[in-house]
């Protein structure tokens, strides 16, 4: 019989085949670790807050700390998302800016014998402070916080179990805990390295604590997607639950790791006088997935791993660090590692002595890891035993079983936007929903910059009303804009939406860049994209795209990839290259409006950078062009060749559209002195004052027409 018993009513809502004890209901937060449940159900064993009188339901951060502040137990249930993110420049302090430190710290100009000091570095580290007393939460004795239902989250913040005993944190989803002002340390390994200070969840001299079913996540600013300064990644994130400073008796059950680089640390430092004979700690049925390392590390402490579910990413680093004095049993562990890292990197030699390690699974082979390492490691080998047999092992099960492993909080499969809802800005619903998520949004002007990363697959953004234009996402940012630390965005870093995941959705939206020419003579980069579309299957249901110069760039992640998008039953207004990118685009039954523009010509309407063995770029299709521009002012467009690269060569078919009198005769023209008769410009069947024949029009045969069709462009995708 397989027994699990800090699952719960949870893992039950996670397709875990598993009940709960009758005595625990179906509250989360009156639920008790079990007996035998790992080392926090040692001692007085954690029952958290669930005695509590009342509780205290939250829903934003005044709520959640004065909550915290409260008389013991407190049970503190979170709804919904409680975001405590904010500007890094509303932090910063002494005059710290992240260009000015670069330039004092650049090895070149301090060196690399010592580590920061002097005003800069002061700045610093007040700026930091400053973040600390704004994300900080103080967690005391006799607490429960638990997410009331699904989605339930807590976003940039550090939640601090510090000098507190018997507290319970469950079923929520904690993101982006990152500093603004990591540490640059040119002493820290051979090349140096940035450091950053806050954990999502920290214990520090805490007793008895219970982490089940919570996800940790980096998500939406993985350091993956970081910049490199000095020759080392920008390190934003720390810990995602670190043991530290005399913690002793802890369980951390079906969790889910993910997305993240240094995970959980057991143990101070290699020369702690309060860890030793204490960081007695249970890691059992946690998922870690796209990690790179502490999975964990581990000083001194007795640890027992067991029962959980490895499936590191491409930047794998380790998994079980043995420290000084530290005492690991690993035990029936499930590892897949088809997206990298090898049997031998599982462990890591940390100044330790000795690793149990057993029942290991990988990719569905029993393996002896320690084997594996003392043989690639032979001037760093470890025993076999560590001393001790666990016996707190409630739920242990074979390694096969947790092959496909559930864990991390509960997710919501729906979110809203709006003004009393579940959140009040677009961008905070997104970083929130896990992928497939569908946010409806209310009616209204949303007056923000936002990113859909390429990690949140099939997720959709879809108006309330059902009328596109109710529901409005605009910012005025142009390629020229001025950005606080004095460069300008560019024409990609000018998008008011930046949409980097495949299949994603947007359906009876607006998105706008209101960037206005007339408003800012001294911005000659007048470029000011509304919508930049990079992945693959986006489907754009019924969607208006407003702007001037450059309103929809549809690309793709990189010159090397490919992208199919689908524009259909929407409005487009713009007046240069206000259709662009290398993506191949299917524009169907959509309104595309050439705005008046003083000058000749008044415009281009397209601008694409087709990869040269990509047969598909753009297709304008059942479609009517409109402009009250002049007859014969306008180009339908323009080859696009960034930086000169000569194997742009742009494909546009307009057919079986209705084109207006403002277009020119001849309505193909060079670009950059890359000449139209080398791009591959055609139409078909096209009507209106605007359409004709000729030289200049070059024509696709009825065959030729039969390859430039939606089911052609679009191949196996069939868009819902």
């Amino acid at each position: 019989m397989r027994i699990i018993s800090s699952a719960l009513v949870l893992a039950c809502a996670l397709g875990a085949l598993v009940a709960a004890p009758a005595q625990a209901g179906h509250d989360l937060g009156r639920q008790v670790l079990q007996p035998g449940d790992g080392w926090a159900s040692s001692g007085t064993g954690t029952t958290g807050g669930s005695a509590a009188a009342t509780e205290h339901v939250v829903r934003t951060v005044a709520e959640l700390r004065a909550a915290l502040a409260a008389p013991a137990p407190r049970l503190i249930k979170v709804r919904g998302v409680i975001d405590l993110r904010q500007d890094c420049s509303s932090h910063a302090t002494g005059g710290y800016t992240l260009p000015a430190y670069l330039a004092a710290y650049d090895p070149a100009v301090w060196g690399r014998d010592s580590e920061p000091s002097g005003p800069l570095e002061d700045a610093r580290a007040a700026s930091a402070q400053r973040q600390l007393a704004a994300i900080g939460l103080p967690v005391g004795s006799d607490t429960t916080i638990v997410g009331d239902g699904r989605g339930a989250g807590i976003t940039g913040a550090s939640l601090r179990v510090h000098n507190a005993s018997n507290v319970i944190i469950r079923n929520l989803t904690f993101r982006d805990t990152r500093d603004c002002f990591p540490q640059w340390d040119p002493t820290d390994g051979a090349d140096g390295n940035w450091n950053s200070a806050y954990d999502a969840v920290s214990l520090q001299r805490a007793t008895n604590v219970w982490v089940d079913h919570n996800t940790f996540t980096d998500q939406p600013h993985p350091d993956s997607a970081a910049p490199t300064y000095f020759g080392r990644p920008y390190q934003q994130h720390d810990g995602s639950l670190d043991m530290t400073s005399g913690t002793d008796l802890v369980t951390a059950s079906y969790n889910l790791f993910e997305d993240h680089g240094k995970t959980m640390l057991i143990g101070s430092s290699n020369t702690s006088t309060t860890d030793p004979g204490k960081l007695r700690v249970s890691v059992h049925h946690n998922v870690f997935r796209n990690v790179e390392e502490r999975l964990p590390r581990v000083r001194f402490g007795q640890v027992h791993v067991y029962n959980n579910l490895y499936e590191p990413g491409p930047t794998f680093v380790y998994a079980w660090g043995v420290g000084v004095q530290s005492a690991l049993y690993v035990e029936n562990n499930y590892v897949k590692l088809g997206n990298g890292g090898s049997v031998e990197d599982l462990i890591y030699n940390w100044g330790g002595t000795a690793i149990t390690e057993t029942g290991t699974l990988v990719d569905g082979r029993p393996v002896d890891v320690l084997d594996a390492f003392n043989a690639a490691n032979p001037t760093a080998t470890l025993s076999g035993v560590a001393g001790w047999t666990p016996v707190l092992n409630r739920g242990l099960e074979p390694a096969h079983r947790v092959k496909n492993l559930k864990a991390g909080a509960l997710q919501r499969e729906r979110y809203h936007v709006a003004k009393g809802t579940d959140f009040d800005t677009v961008q905070a619903a997104i970083d929130a929903a896990p992928a497939g998520t569908t946010i409806t949004i209310g009616k209204g002007v949303y007056r923000e910059v936002i990113r859909v990363p390429a990690t949140k697959r099939d997720l959709t953004l879809k108006g309330s009303t059902g009328t596109a234009r109710d529901v409005v996402v605009d910012y005025d940012n142009a390629s020229g804009t001025p950005k606080p630390d004095g460069t300008t965005h560019g024409t990609t870093g000018s998008a008011t939406a930046t949409i980097e995941a495949d299949g994603f959705t947007a359906r009876d939206l607006t998105f706008s860049n209101s960037f206005d020419r007339a408003a800012h003579p001294g911005i000659t980069a007048t470029q000011a994209v509304a919508v930049k579309a990079t992945g693959d299957r986006q489907y754009y249901d019924r969607v208006r795209f407003l702007g001037h110069q450059d309103t929809l760039y549809a690309d793709t992640g990189s010159a090397g990839t490919r992208a199919r998008q689908y524009y259909r039953g929407g409005e487009i207004v713009g007046d240069v290259d206000f259709v662009f990118g290398r993506a191949t685009a299917v524009f169907d039954q959509v309104k595309i409006h050439a705005l008046h523009r003083d000058g000749e010509p008044a415009g281009y309407v397209t601008a694409a950078s087709t990869r040269r063995d990509n047969p598909r770029g753009f297709l304008i299709v059942n479609s009517t062009i409109t402009s009250d521009a002049p007859d014969g002012s306008y180009y339908l467009g323009r080859p696009w060749h960034p930086g000169g690269d000569p194997d742009a060569v742009g494909s546009v078919v307009i057919r079986d559209t209705e084109l207006p009198a403002a277009v020119k005769a001849a309505p193909w023209t060079d670009m950059s002195g890359f000449p139209w008769r080398e791009a591959r410009f055609a139409e078909y069947r096209n009507s209106g004052p605007g359409a004709g024949t000729g030289a200049d029009r070059p024509q696709l045969t009825a065959e030729q027409a039969r390859q430039h069709t939606v089911r052609a462009y679009l191949g196996d995708w069939i868009p819902a």
